[in-house]
């Protein structure tokens, strides 16, 4: 349940040391001013709630992990509340197309001409994570994985930081719960990022969002860096957003070949 979020992602422990950063510039961060935590219930759902219909962008994508590295650029439509779809292709060669909606997942395989379509409960299954619709637009979008406004949060103590969480530091691990966790930024428009811990499976998921942009009227990312570390393995994805559409309408369409075959 705790890879809702994606069925993706990736690694890196987020390690700083502000006291040593202080020792070094010897300029300290000014605290922020009080923030509510009502207020900042409200903010997270305004952020939540605002979203383009449509959204166009080419993404370049680069992953991580400890057996192997890559990259490969990706042309990505969605249609908010309704479907999305990617174009994945290396060295400019479409290899992989697919398509999520609410309640499939359909793939074309360019090079092995075959296509697979499935429940998206049955694909889910299949590879042990969770994925939905709606929490693929929460990373695309910017918003607070997992979010709900009528759900019960918690102000934590960070005079530099403005963070709401589920529980309070070290609950969540006593009880062995999924404990959701989200930084605003100090100018309370965006999100700096989401992180997700599971201790009952040794997970931790953090969502970094590193460059925003204006799109219309929509404030979206620019560039975000997805981590993940289990107990046994760790990786890290990065998104760029090198192309990007908030206005435009898009159909969004898989075409199947006559001779694709079901995939093995």
């Amino acid at each position: 349940m705790l890879n809702k979020l994606t069925g993706c992602i990736v690694l890196v422990f987020l390690t700083v040391s502000c006291a040593k950063q202080w020792s070094d510039s010897d300029v300290k961060p000014e605290k922020l001013p009080k923030l509510k935590q009502k207020e900042f219930i409200t903010l997270l759902d305004s952020i939540s709630r605002s979203a383009p219909h449509y959204m166009y962008t080419k993404l370049k994508v680069s992953y991580k992990g400890a057996e192997n590295k890559g990259s490969f650029k990706t042309t990505l439509k969605a249609v908010k509340d309704s479907a999305v779809s990617a174009v994945v292709s290396f060295a400019r060669i479409p290899v992989f197309s697919a398509l999520i909606d609410s309640s499939t997942l359909t793939i074309v395989n360019k090079k092995d001409k075959c296509f697979s379509s499935q429940a998206l409960s049955e694909f889910s299954k299949t590879i042990g994570v969770d994925i939905a619709l709606h929490n693929i637009e929460e990373v695309i979008f910017g918003h607070a994985i997992g979010f709900s406004k009528d759900h019960k949060y918690h102000m934590l103590n960070a005079p530099y930081h403005y963070i709401l969480s589920t529980h309070r530091k070290g609950v969540g691990r006593k009880k062995k719960q999924i404990v959701y966790r989200y930084n605003l930024a100090p100018n309370k428009g965006h999100l700096v990022s989401s992180h997700i811990s599971a201790p009952m499976d040794s997970t931790e998921i953090e969502i970094k969002y590193l460059e925003w942009q204006q799109a219309d009227k929509y404030i979206l990312p620019q560039r975000i860096e997805m981590n993940i570390q289990t107990k046994d393995n760790v990786g890290q994805i990065t998104l760029e957003y090198t192309r990007l559409d908030a206005v435009t309408p898009e159909a969004l369409f898989l075409t199947i070949p006559e001779k694709y075959e079901k995939c093995d």
